[in-house]
């Protein structure tokens, strides 16, 4: 069914590799149509509890594959919007996946890759990342990643890096907070997966609720009205079943049945 990705589950964990490893995992519309699928995949798999994306070979990402882009480049304003929306959609699918969105990134980060990392909830990296907006030095801008990005990194930090597209490494990529954690590379795997089943641990309810609270407060402007609607959602999700079960599980001392 893929081609330039694996699509896998593991013991509750979703996982999406990107498999171009010899052109550096570099995006080009029909990797971007495979990653749509397999998020929708396992967004309605039952068994899968949380994402976790990494890529195989040296690189995570390194952009989109340049020879596509140039050949897109060449068509039509509608067949490049098209083919825009395409990457568009893709990363807001991952931005709303209803499950927590873990990532791995590590080598070459660029562009495209640089997305999918500012769009999940959690990003670690390892210690040799490179990062880079490169868009500008090639005559274009990074649309459509730039919502993902800007939200992590805030309108400041994107003024520098959109505008000078200079590369960066992991300690910068820290301080802007584009990434949560670094890692040397040998454990980013096993490091993700430990924290794949970190989040196995949690209630599954209480964690898609979160990433909607998330969602909704960040938007919003400190007021009454936001008081309320937050007490409301509090009383929701604690006449849940899984709230139930997490304070019973407490005051009993022992696993919930989630676990």
């Amino acid at each position: 069914m893929y081609e330039l990705i694996v699509c896998e589950e593991q013991n509750g964990i979703g996982l999406i590799t990107l498999n171009r490893a010899e052109k550096r995992n570099a995006m080009n519309g029909k990797m971007i149509q495979e990653i749509s699928h397999a998020l929708q995949q396992l967004a309605n798999d039952p068994n899968v509890r949380v994402l976790l994306i990494k890529g195989n070979g040296e690189h995570f990402c390194a952009g989109a594959d340049i020879a596509w882009m140039q050949q897109i480049a060449q068509s039509s304003y509608d067949e490049n919007y098209t083919d825009a929306l395409h990457l568009a959609d893709m990363l807001y699918q991952l931005y709303s996946f209803p499950k927590p969105t873990l990532i791995l990134a590590h080598g070459a980060t660029l562009g495209g890759g640089l997305g999918l990392v500012a769009a999940c909830d959690i990003a670690l990296a390892a210690k040799d990342v490179s990062f880079g907006f490169s868009e500008v030095k090639i005559g274009i801008t990074p649309s459509t990643i730039s919502p993902y990005v800007m939200t992590a990194i805030g309108e400041r930090a994107a003024h520098y890096y959109f505008l000078t597209g200079a590369r960066f490494g992991a300690e910068d990529a820290l301080r802007i907070g584009l990434v949560h954690q670094l890692f040397d590379i040998s454990d980013l795997d096993h490091t993700g997966k430990a924290f794949a089943k970190i989040l196995l641990q949690n209630s599954p309810n209480a964690l898609s609720e979160a990433k909607k609270l998330i969602r909704f407060v960040s938007k919003k402007i400190i007021s009454t009205e936001l008081a309320q609607q937050t007490a409301e959602h509090l009383a929701k999700i604690r006449t849940s079943a899984e709230a139930q079960e997490g304070l019973n599980a407490f005051l009993e001392k022992r696993i919930p049945t989630w676990s």
